[in-house]
């Protein structure tokens, strides 16, 4: 009765504690060309997809996007969604090539070797594009730069990364409903899908970006 007792504690104790969800799934890839399982390439109109792949480094495991003068989206749409509210996502990466020339402040120049994006539910039959927040690697814009993307103002642009080109490993933690919040004025709604976006077509110059892993974690989930 006791064991019973006691294990009933532990999932509860759990449960309170929120759930962190892997949404890269490298655990199921293996070092190739090409994605994860469940995600998908979307290439920006007009241009060439950066290469991917799976590659493994002393048995950790990476996926890496490579490219110059290209850009894509890598996208993973979610069979649940996720509740936003209180939530975290947080990601491991590094750059070992920044696109040479890039500056987010101005239209010519906006390219980042690795942005990381989070989709939200549309909050009405035509908004179109969905809402869409991206977290994106900078170089010499100030680190609390933000802005309204040319292409919609329904795309918010975050600069969030303290360094450009380096090949030490980050993590990076944001709170996509609290930012939703601020910058649209209302509640957020569930996030529909995430992904990476790299794009260089803008500066023509090479970039390289690697992650090692993407969670979600839920409300009550403790962040790093």
């Amino acid at each position: 009765m006791i064991m019973v007792q006691t294990l009933y504690l532990v999932l509860a104790a759990l449960h309170m504690q929120g759930a962190s969800t892997s949404l890269l799934r490298l655990d199921q890839a293996r070092p190739s060309t090409g994605l994860p399982v469940g995600w998908t390439v979307r290439a920006v109109r007009g241009q060439r997809a950066p290469d991917v792949a799976v590659k493994d480094s002393s048995g950790e495991r990476f996926v890496r996007f490579s490219g110059a003068g290209r850009a894509a989206w890598f996208v993973h749409e979610l069979e649940t969604r996720l509740a936003s509210a209180g939530g975290r996502l947080s990601w491991t990466w590094r750059v070992p090539v920044a696109p040479a020339g890039a500056d987010m402040r101005a239209n010519g120049t906006d390219d980042s070797a690795l942005r990381v994006f989070v989709v939200f539910a549309p909050a009405g039959r035509f908004e179109r594009p969905p809402r869409t927040l991206f977290y994106s690697v900078g170089q010499v814009e100030p680190l609390t730069f933000e802005r309204v993307s040319s292409a919609s103002k329904n795309l918010h642009v975050f600069r969030v990364a303290p360094t450009a080109a380096s090949p030490v490993w980050s993590e990076t933690t944001v709170d996509p409903a609290a930012d939703y919040v601020r910058i649209w004025g209302v509640a957020a709604p569930r996030i529909v899908a995430v992904g990476f976006m790299q794009d260089s077509d803008q500066t023509k110059s090479p970039a390289v970006a690697d992650v090692a892993q993407l969670t979600w974690r839920s409300k009550d989930a403790s962040t790093p």
